[in-house]
């Protein structure tokens, strides 16, 4: 499995998220300091593991691969902004859930995605006094091919 693939993979499927904005930059590992811009991180995921008849430890069948999807904000005391920034992570969670239903995901080198699911509601990571890093975790379930 290449994770530098599938970063890019799951980057190219969120652009088609209508809540992002094509004329945003989507950046990996990176956010500028200004607003605004997404930017997708490879987080650590535990490798799972078993014993086959033979005693030797091999990958299981199903694993799990966890990303940060964040974007730099605007963000301040206007209770408006802010509001409107977690409305557009309302909007992001409840795409990523239709498209589950729809069973719609990104091609995934070495395997097939059987998921793709927030595991942390969207929080402030980072503030300044006029923009803040915003956040969700996502975890995707994936059956290996390879």
């Amino acid at each position: 499995m290449s994770l530098t693939v599938n970063t890019e993979s799951l980057r190219e499927w969120f652009r088609s998220c209508p809540a992002i904005l094509a004329a945003n930059r989507f950046r990996v590992d990176f956010l500028n300091e200004s607003p605004t811009e997404y930017a997708l991180y490879a987080t650590p995921s535990t490798l799972r593991y078993h014993e086959n008849i033979i005693g030797e430890e091999v990958l299981d069948e199903i694993q799990v691969q966890n990303f940060i999807f964040a974007s730099k904000e605007p963000y301040g005391a206007d209770v408006t902004q802010n509001l409107r920034n977690l409305t557009f992570y309302n909007d992001v969670m409840s795409w990523i859930t239709e498209q589950n239903l729809n069973r719609n995901f990104p091609t995934w080198e070495g395997g097939e995605v059987k998921s793709i699911l927030p595991t942390l509601t969207p929080y402030v990571s980072q503030y300044g006094s006029n923009v803040a890093k915003y956040q969700i975790q996502l975890r995707i379930k994936y059956r290996r091919t390879s």
